[in-house]
């Protein structure tokens, strides 16, 4: 073996690396535990919900549906449901028990599926240029991911809304209505 002079800089450097790759833990990226939509319903449920299917059981109700009836004709308008600031006709109604399925909508596996393979190189180069933080490379590469994940969110289109979904939310992206699921992405940098 032959000898080598001059490496105590080299090991302090080393070191130091070291010192910072170890101040930082792990990385949580997603649907935060405690994250809510303004009643109370769980944004990670949700987003399980629409990640995976499901089903949802409605309870039998009474329910006021509004219509317009035009009174030059004396027929229900195109006999179609108008906002009750608008009609001029109200009927109680009982709507029968019910299920709802929701259809598996894959944005998460999907973005992980394609984003993933990337992220071993991504982290190597912002380790790098923030010189061997892991506070900083976490936090960089959390905020890189869930912007990933809400753009998943934006473009996932199949399969698409129900006709009656659509005409509800005025447009068909099926996992935007408020846009609080996605502005409920966040990460977390565990120390």
């Amino acid at each position: 073996m032959s000898d080598l002079t001059g490496g105590e800089k080299l090991q302090k450097y080393l070191e130091e690396i070291e010192s910072n790759l170890s101040s930082g833990a792990g990385l949580k990226v997603g649907f935060l535990e405690g994250a809510t939509y303004p009643d109370g319903t769980s944004v990670p449920m949700v987003a399980a919900v629409q990640e995976f299917g499901g089903s949802i059981d409605i309870p039998a109700r009474t329910q006021t549906i509004y219509r317009r009836f035009n009174e030059r004709t004396g027929n229900i308008d195109d006999y179609r449901f108008v906002k009750a600031s608008r009609a001029n006709l109200a009927q109680t109604v009982q709507v029968p028990a019910h299920t709802i399925t929701i259809p598996s909508r894959p944005f998460f596996r999907q973005m992980l599926a394609e984003k993933s393979p990337s992220w071993g190189s991504d982290m190597a180069e912002i380790m790098k240029s923030s010189d061997y933080d892991a506070k900083k490379t976490l936090s960089l590469m959390g905020e890189r991911i869930a912007g990933q994940l809400r753009e998943s969110i934006t473009t996932m289109a199949e399969p698409p809304n129900a006709t009656s979904t659509v005409r509800k939310k005025g447009f068909n992206n099926p996992l935007i209505d408020s846009g609080h699921m996605q502005s409920s992405v966040d990460y977390e940098v565990e120390e």
